[in-house]
């Protein structure tokens, strides 16, 4: 696709948002996942694309009520002109007058009964008896493309028997069953047949999917497995997606800059870019534990359990310790736990940061959360900037590595990690040998936090 794409989006008195306005900044997969609590707005963003092709949307779905005088809609997409809907009194709905992409450019799938794929068992239902005469005739070829699809999501081979056959310009599937029984499309499980109604429209030549309740109908194995399959479809048809899920193990596999977070602050809607530590933090909480422990990311956040395990204190409180992911994200999640408690009173709740951005949080920040420092600069810069000294044994990597220090850290851990297949507790026991005074009044810090004196 070539460089860095955009889609931008204004809504404006639609339903319970006033005014939101984003910019979908895709990153490489081209696939951004876009969640929030339930009423927030998410299904009106999916619709408000459905204009394009329906400009009747809101009026179907949501009732005369959704709209006013005041309603509009403002869309830039990539590789168009801008163009705008508003009000039309004469029809209760949203009209364009601009010049809109053409019908298949861009495909906004519903939940049911709105989506497409609902309206489309007729339709299949219909077609039965030419479908019999393609069997009938053998005039069907193996469903390939489609079969690699499935198999990848679900890990596994049962769909080595999927047929397709061209029916009056469409495609359509099945399964051949004993003594001439076939099974259509829709009658798969409702997920299977969900994946193939999103098959479909990414490999349709659309340049932008939008799909509303990705995960509702699949397993935990799909789940996890379809985010990595999709991504190499999505860069051979030249699209792109924007997904709503709730899915942790969904959003979970997403790469960064990927996830964007729908809030609302009083009136205020906003959607943003957010890590997958601040989503679930936000979202889903961690209710019913004692003490909360919030990192920047996932390494700090093993790095506290294993001085915990290492220095074998018994914390007194039930405690979750959270990778929020990044420096500004934590600072936005204690500051509203501070006054929306998602987690618990500040007074439970401990922020542990890098000693590189300690002393910025600390000014930035005038919270009563308390602030912890680790015992280093940073985890990963530490073994990479001291690789030749503690880890003299392991050969250095052949990848060219970035002239950033920052990030040629967090490659050359994964390079540990996974390349080497080291264990992240001995990098972690590395760091504690070489600085153990430091390390050892850290934990004490996170002790006295754990236990009960840390009561009074």
């Amino acid at each position: 696709m070539g460089g860095v794409v955009t889609d931008k989006i204004v809504i404006r008195n639609i339903k319970n948002i006033k005014h939101l306005e984003v910019d979908f900044i895709y990153p490489e997969s081209q696939i951004i996942v876009v969640t929030g609590r339930n009423g927030v707005g998410k299904t009106t963003i999916i619709k408000a694309f459905k204009l394009i092709k329906d400009p009747n949307i809101f009026g179907k779905s949501s009732g005369d009520q959704a709209l006013n005088s005041e309603s509009s809609v403002d869309m830039k997409i990539d590789g168009h002109p801008e163009f705008s809907f508003s009000y039309n009194k004469r029809f209760s709905a949203l009209d364009s007058r601009d010049k809109i992409p053409l019908d298949g450019e861009i495909l906004s799938e519903l939940p049911i009964p709105f989506g497409d794929r609902f309206s489309r068992f007729s339709v299949i239902a219909s077609l039965d008896s030419e479908l019999r005469v393609k069997i009938g005739s053998s005039d069907y070829e193996k469903a390939s493309e489609l079969i690699d699809f499935l198999s990848q999501v679900y890990s596994s081979t049962r769909f080595e028997g999927l047929k397709q056959a061209k029916i009056k310009g469409g495609v359509y599937y099945f399964s051949l069953k004993e003594y001439d029984f076939y099974l259509r499309e829709d009658h798969f499980s409702s997920g299977e047949y969900f994946l193939i109604q999103l098959y479909r429209l990414i490999t349709s030549g659309a340049r932008l999917v939008l799909i509303d309740e990705v995960d509702i109908a699949l397993d935990a194995v799909a789940q996890v497995n379809l985010y990595n399959t999709l991504k190499p479809i999505l860069q051979e048809y030249g699209a792109r997606l924007i997904v709503v899920s709730h899915s942790l193990a969904f959003m979970d596999t997403v790469d960064e800059g990927g996830l964007y977070y729908l809030d609302r602050n009083n009136d205020i809607v906003s959607l943003d870019q957010k890590s997958f530590g601040y989503i679930k933090s936000n979202l889903y909480g961690f209710k019913g534990f004692d003490r909360y422990i919030l990192t920047e990311d996932s390494v700090l956040e093993g790095f506290i359990e294993f001085l915990i395990k290492m220095y074998a204190f018994t914390p007194y409180y039930q405690h979750k310790t959270i990778g929020v992911g990044g420096f500004t994200q934590l600072q936005l999640i204690i500051e509203k736990n501070d006054t929306d408690k998602i987690f618990s009173a500040s007074c439970d709740v401990l922020a542990v940061v890098d000693g590189d951005v300690h002393a910025e949080l600390d000014q930035s920040y005038n919270g009563p959360t308390k602030i912890f420092c680790s015992p280093v600069e940073d985890l990963e810069l530490y073994i990479y900037k001291n690789r030749d000294r503690i880890l003299d044994t392991i050969p250095l990597p052949t990848y060219p590595e970035s002239s950033k220090d920052k990030k040629a850290s967090k490659a050359y851990w994964k390079y540990l990690t996974h390349d080497n297949e080291i264990p992240i507790n001995n990098l972690y026991s590395l760091i504690v040998k070489n600085n153990e005074e430091k390390s050892r009044e850290f934990a004490l810090k996170i002790q006295k936090f754990l236990t009960i004196q840390a009561a009074s």
